[in-house]
């Protein structure tokens, strides 16, 4: 896959309403179009932290395209995640919207 195949299917538009169509009526943040990864999952993080804040009790997902670089910060941040109680979707070329499982980790 080259980026052009990545830049024509992982956009923000093609996560967004591939997320919003698996999950009806969330609150959904996807990382912009033109950002590094590092730097869009970091922002759409933050707008997710924010929309946490302000509807407690709803829904609310963070729609990712399915690059091995986010399944990488994913895993980076789960303990945010779980703590917030925010999903992480990665998003994939079909538009099927598979939900993070965290890896659990035995204790020592």
């Amino acid at each position: 896959m080259t980026v052009t195949d990545i830049a024509t299917w992982g956009t923000a538009d093609h996560v967004r309403a591939a997320l919003e169509h698996h999950l009806e009526g969330a609150l959904v943040e996807v990382p912009q179009d033109d950002d590094s990864p590092r730097w869009a999952f970091g922002e759409a993080l933050r707008r997710s932290l924010m929309l946490r804040q302000t509807h407690p009790f709803d829904t609310v997902a963070l729609g990712l395209p399915d690059l091995p670089r986010y399944r990488e910060l994913v895993a980076g941040s789960e303990v945010t995640l779980r703590a917030t109680n925010i999903d992480a979707y990665f998003i994939c070329q079909a538009g099927k919207a598979e939900l993070h499982r965290p890896q659990m980790v035995p204790e020592a």
